[in-house]
């Protein structure tokens, strides 16, 4: 208990709290509701690494992962669900609540929530095991082209849904991930919201800058009057 952790320590129960929200968030621990604080691992696991820099990055991504639908919900987007999803208010939308995970672990990597429009509603049935990515699927299947994937990544609090998914504290730090495909009319055909453990997830991203144009002979004889 925390009372037993401070007496053998001696260290305040701040400090207690503080050192087992670190050691929730490295996965260490789990505290779960009639069990207490539970040890899952010895060592934290090192975290995992993607590059979502390119859209051939983003389907090297969804080739390493899997994704395990656990619910199917309908909605009408309200104004705040349209404002974040970036369509049009009173749209329908079916949304897959759901875990990502390496082939190689069992371990959610991410909570994800899917929303399709409900002409793309069968995207679902072929989400799991090694699924096509989205983006072919509404490309191939649906012959949907898509002109622009748009990607927001931003830090947030981890809510309850997700921090009991990915056993870490809730409002622990968390990356949210959300991204968007568009068709040549600006029109959002499918978002993808992600959420990642701040300690588990790492993004890399890289470009390639264009080098200086070399002088041309104009502009050397130029700088030479």
């Amino acid at each position: 208990t925390e009372l037993e952790l401070t007496q053998t320590y001696n260290v305040s129960r701040h400090t207690v709290r503080e050192a087992t929200r670190t050691l929730a968030e490295r996965g260490l621990i789990a505290k779960r509701a009639g069990f207490g604080t539970v040890v899952c691992a010895q060592q934290a696991a090192a975290p995992y690494v993607a590059a979502l820099g390119t859209v051939d990055e983003l389907l090297t991504y969804i080739e390493n992962t899997r994704l395990k639908v656990l619910e199917v919900q309908h909605i009408t987007a309200d104004t705040a669900t349209a404002q974040s999803l970036g369509c049009e208010r009173d749209s329908d939308w079916v949304v897959l609540h759901s875990q990502r995970m390496t082939l190689d672990h069992p371990a959610a990597v991410s909570f994800s929530q899917i929303y399709l429009r409900p002409e793309f509603a069968a995207i679902a049935d072929r989400l799991h095991g090694r699924h096509p990515s989205i983006f072919n699927m509404l490309e191939e299947d649906h012959h949907q082209r898509i002109a622009q994937v748009q990607q927001n990544i931003e830090a947030q609090l981890m809510p309850t849904q997700a921090a009991k998914l990915l056993d870490v504290p809730k409002n622990s730090p968390a990356l949210h991930l959300r991204r968007a495909y568009l068709d040549a009319q600006g029109r959002v055909l499918a978002v993808s919201s992600n959420l990642y453990a701040a300690s588990r997830f790492r993004l890399n991203m890289s470009w390639m800058l264009p080098r200086a144009s070399s002088p041309t002979p104009a502009k050397l004889a130029k700088g030479k009057r």
